[in-house]
């Protein structure tokens, strides 16, 4: 992995630990994320109309990704509400963070890509994935995997699933983009024309999402309602949308996916932190333990 990925991934960590810990606080519902996937959308709207020729030249093979990776940002935010509603972040975060992991990686090595990922890397995931694993835990003598069972560890689940999806559609997308347009788009330019296709994909699909069922239209209009709730949604959507941005530029600088959504992970230990302090969280030894786990993990998966 480059300096320039690490860098940009690192930013992009703080930024996303930081969005979390204020949408946990805010008790968040697919509504509350229709409005900061529409603020998101909104702001980058302008890249389509600038390069509204690149949208009539683009194949339908591009347009499936684009509506793909909407879908799968829809099961993520889904995921991620739910399990916020029902536990703590030094729960559900780490869960939601350390499963693509293992996805990803999964499926990167059934499709052949191996001879892209070191030995080392491939240790440092098993430990960013471990460290995570044991991190609910209040006790080692209490590590009962049938509580893995539960409402919150479920949705944790569908989060991570929906990240797995995005994660790999979007390089995919990217990689057709850059292969398609590169003579057309700087690399910057078609970054920021993806981000806009992303953000309007996934506002579409969490407006359906939340329009389709009652308890979240009841829930959006109660947040539309509260200045305070719409401002809050607003913020988060900048920031998500910035926070994002980063990823996908430093997928550019890496040979493979696996390792972006395994430096990501550096969100987690920095989640946990703000959890431990300012939501006031129990400091288990399971929980700082893990938090050590990772980091190192995340050292070898740099140098891998």
């Amino acid at each position: 992995m480059s300096y320039a990925a690490a860098i940009l991934l690192t930013i992009s960590a703080f930024m996303h630990a930081s969005w979390n810990f204020i949408s946990k606080r805010r008790n968040p519902s697919l509504a509350f994320f229709s409005i900061t996937s529409a603020t998101a959308a909104t702001v980058m709207s302008p890249f389509l109309v600038i390069h509204r020729n690149v949208l009539l030249q683009m194949p339908i093979s591009l347009w499936r990704f684009v509506l793909a990776t909407g879908l799968a940002q829809m099961v993520y935010f889904l995921g991620l509400a739910g399990a916020y509603r029902n536990g703590n972040i030094s729960l559900a975060y780490p869960l939601a963070r350390s499963l693509p992991v293992l996805f990803v990686s999964a499926i990167s090595l059934i499709l052949g890509h191996k001879s892209d990922i070191g030995t080392l890397g491939l240790f440092g995931m098993a430990l960013i994935t471990m460290g995570c694993i044991i991190l609910p835990f209040p006790r080692f003598q209490k590590m009962r995997w049938r509580e893995y069972v539960d409402i919150v560890y479920l949705m944790a689940l569908v989060a991570a699933i929906g990240t797995t999806g995005y994660t790999l559609i979007d390089d995919l997308a990217l990689a057709q983009l850059r292969a398609g347009f590169s003579g057309q788009l700087a690399a910057y330019e078609i970054t920021l024309f993806y981000i806009a296709m992303q953000a309007t994909s996934t506002a579409v699909m969490i407006g359906i999402g939340t329009l389709l069922y009652r308890p979240e239209r009841r829930q959006l209009k109660h947040i539309l309602r509260n200045p305070t709730q719409v401002f809050s949604g607003l913020v988060t959507g900048l920031v998500i949308m910035a926070t994002y941005g980063l990823v996908l530029a430093s997928m550019a600088y890496v040979t493979n996916v696996s390792y972006v959504a395994a430096f990501r992970q550096l969100s987690i230990p920095i989640g946990a932190v703000l959890g431990l302090t300012l939501q006031g969280e129990p400091r288990y030894l399971p929980k700082l333990l893990g938090i050590g786990i990772v980091s190192l993990g995340l050292v070898l998966v740099g140098i891998g």
